[in-house]
Formats: structure tokens, sequence, C-alpha cells
């Protein structure tokens, strides 16, 4: 039986991957990929989480790894609080290189490196300075047979966030993978209620966005944008895991050229 393709998710908080690019996670599960979703930070520091009474952490992280597996994928939360990510660095660098050597994903998608928010900066540092050298400090925990890193990208977060993204492909969402979509974010109701129709309504409105450049609106789309290791000559991973699903965004013409876009 061939092996299935492992794709990693790696986001700051533990909302990040359901709340941003539900769609893209989906489309992989369906695709047959082993997918799986790692958050460095718990957001314990939140105002809303550290208001949750009794057993508030096990809640929130119950309601993440439910919300997770909606869209077929596995969860995993550590705990480092946010605000404090800095100051855990070179631990969290150690603990992802052991992850990355055991996991051994085909596929990984990181934070936008540009992203203003600085959790998800400093996540998306760490996780390309792991990936760059995770066979250096994890040795010990290499899997034997490793089929090893292919392809790194960034997805998009909030608007306002990801300064500066321009994606370089798009992944046509659909039917089912939006009804996956949202059950997910549904799935955060029980303890985080007051962010959940904000979380769909934003996923909702990038898809809606990129799909009107896509054959006049007819489909909606999430946004990624190649980040490494290296452009593959014998053909992306992504495209041959989803197909047609991947697709070419329009090419963005320079606002200096354009007159349509002069002030």
């Amino acid at each position: 039986m061939k092996e299935k393709t492992r794709a990693l998710f790696i986001g700051a908080h533990h909302e990040e991957i359901e709340a941003e690019c539900p769609n893209i996670a989906a489309a992989l599960s369906l695709a047959g990929c082993e997918v799986t979703i790692l958050n460095p930070v718990g957001g314990w520091n939140w105002s809303f989480v550290r208001s949750l009474k009794g057993d508030g952490r096990k809640r929130v992280i119950a309601d993440a790894v439910k919300a997770a597996s909606q869209l077929g994928a596995k969860k995993v939360v550590w705990d480092y609080p946010i605000f404090q990510v800095d100051r855990f660095q070179g631990e969290i660098v150690d603990r992802l290189c052991d992850f990355l050597a055991e996991y051994d994903p085909q596929l990984v998608f990181i934070h936008w490196p540009r992203d203003i928010n600085p959790d998800h900066r400093l996540i998306a540092h760490v996780s390309r300075h792991a990936l760059s050298c995770c066979r250096e400090i994890s040795q010990d925990k290499l899997k034997k047979g490793r089929r090893g890193l292919k392809e790194v990208y960034a997805y998009q977060t909030g608007v306002a966030q990801a300064y500066h993204f321009i994606p370089d492909l798009l992944v046509v969402t659909d039917e089912k993978t939006m009804k996956m979509s949202d059950k997910c974010i549904e799935s955060f109701a029980p303890t985080s209620n007051i962010y959940v129709e904000m979380w769909k309504r934003n996923f909702h409105a990038k898809a809606e966005y990129w799909g009107t450049m896509l054959e006049g609106g007819r489909f909606q789309a999430e946004a990624l944008k190649f980040v490494g290791p290296r452009i593959p000559l014998e053909g992306f991973l992504l495209k041959k895991v989803l197909k047609e699903r991947l697709v070419n965004p329009p090419i963005f013409e320079p606002y200096n050229d354009n007159p349509d876009w002069q002030l």
C-alpha cells in the first residue's frame, strides 16, 4: 500500500489554521494526505481564555482537537504562552526539530514571514529555521526510509496581518471543503463563541475575494505563497496531490506601471 503524503501546518495559536485557511487543510485530507496541525502557542494569556473558569485550558484544547478533526486533521497544541514566545525560541526550535524528524512531512505550511503579528512572525522564523536544521539537531530521531521535505508554503492570515502577501497559487474550494470548514469553526463555539462568526466571515470573505479572479467569480479559493526550500525541477508535489484544485492566480501588475492604481 502506498504511503500517504504527510502535510504539516504550523500555526502560532490554537485556532490559527482553522480560522484562516481551513479549506486548504480540508482539500489535502480529501486528496488522501495525512494532515497534522501543530500550534506551539496555546494563547493562554488571551483575556477570553483567562476568563474561562475551572478546566478552561482543557476545554479550549478539546474544542481545537474537534475542530481539526472536522478537516480530517490531527491536532497538536503546545503550552508556550502568548506574548512570551521569544523567551522560549531556542526550546521551540529544538522541540520542533524533533517533531519534524519523527513526523517526516513532505509538505509544510507556515505563517507568512512578513506577517505583522509578532507571534505569527516569530513562529514563521522558528519554523523556517527548524526546517533547515532539523537533520543536524535531531539526527538520532530521523526515521529510516524517510521521504523528506519537498515544499514549504506560506498561507494567508488576516488581511490586515499578512502584509504584502501576494500569492503564487490558489487552492480552489468547493461545497464539500467549505462545509467541512464551517463545521470546523463551529467546533470552537463551546469555549470561543464570541469569535466563531467573525472567524467564519473572515475566511469566507478571503475565499470570495480570491475567487473573483477565477473565471468571473464562479469559484472561491484560498491563497498560498511558495517559500522554498528550492524550486522542484521534477514538478511540484502539491500539484500532484491537489491536481486541478491548485491553480495560478492572475498576474498582478505593478501599481506604478498601471494608471488605474495611481492615487
